[in-house]
């Protein structure tokens, strides 16, 4: 057998491993840059739900003639002007203030003489309806400074409790969207689709590689290793109900260490290696491996 043709044998093999090697690292980033994307659309969501909830509960701040009053609850409901349940007024002011009277519809509510200057109320004490509430502050030269005036309907516990339901029930349902669109909808695709011997979004066999801010476990079912998913099912003080995306099956996983991943991506490359087929033979690579084989034929 010449040289030339050896060589034209190996470069043909060579070129065919190259082309197996560049396609699963190309199915593998496009698998990794899909999965990202499905945590930003998630993270999205959850960050405006956030955003919503945060604006409801955040404290009234109001400021006239260098004292400001601000207005928060400690316990109860809170829907714009709407409260109900124990809150807290609290005003500030300049580094002279020395005593704050606190004013309920005119009326003196409590007076604070050392700083923080800040009162608690409880809206069920009083009718319900609207309330006016503001304070007036006396500096050490005796200046006197009077803050704006913040109006609250107070309501009764029966309505706060209708309003609760109301802000809950939209936020729930965008809740439950969010977690069937970026959770429930991904791992039922993942459930359809055929189990192989290799995924195709997977790494190659054998090579290192990054499992995730949640970290990589070992299949107990092929023993290969995965990033574990965030969408697999939380079972506390036990693990994650995950789906493995090489066999397909579920399992109850946890975290492994890196030697155990380590050791995983070692055995997985053997089986493969040991798996890959052997890639058809032209009639010139067959004649090679007779004359190679008949080397070591015993003639009698």
């Amino acid at each position: 057998m010449s040289e030339s043709a050896n060589g034209r044998i190996n470069a043909s093999a060579n070129e065919r491993i190259g082309e197996s090697a560049n396609q699963q690292i190309n199915n593998s980033a496009n698998g990794r840059i899909g999965e990202w994307a499905r945590w930003a659309r998630f993270a999205r969501k959850v960050l405006i739900v956030l955003g919503v909830c945060l604006l409801l509960v955040m404290p009234v701040w109001a400021q006239e003639e260098g004292l400001s009053i601000s207005v928060s609850k400690q316990f109860g409901y809170n829907m714009g002007s709407q409260i109900q349940g124990t809150f807290k007024i609290r005003v500030r002011g300049p580094e002279d203030l020395t005593a704050v009277t606190f004013l309920l519809d005119g009326e003196p509510l409590g007076e604070a003489t050392v700083a923080p200057f800040e009162l608690s109320f409880k809206t069920d004490e009083y009718a319900p309806g609207w309330h006016e509430v503001t304070a007036m502050g006396t500096t050490t030269g005796g200046q006197t400074l009077t803050a704006r005036t913040l109006s609250f309907q107070f309501v009764s516990a029966e309505a706060a409790g209708e309003g609760t339901v109301k802000l809950l029930v939209p936020i729930l349902v965008l809740a439950v969207i969010a977690i069937v669109v970026t959770g429930v909808v991904p791992m039922l695709m993942e459930r359809r689709k055929p189990a192989a011997p290799y995924d195709p979004t997977s790494y190659t066999p054998g090579e290192p590689r990054s499992y995730g801010v949640l970290g990589g476990v070992v299949c107990p079912k092929c023993g290969r290793p995965y990033g574990m998913h965030w969408w697999g099912f939380n079972i506390s003080l036990v693990g994650k109900y995950d789906r493995c995306p090489h066999c397909g099956k579920w399992s109850l996983v946890r975290r492994a260490s890196r030697e155990a991943l380590m050791e995983a991506e070692a055995a997985e490359y053997v089986d493969h290696t040991a798996a890959v087929p052997r890639p058809a033979l032209n009639a010139e690579e067959k004649l090679r491996e007779q004359l190679d084989d008949s080397r070591f034929t015993d003639h009698v």
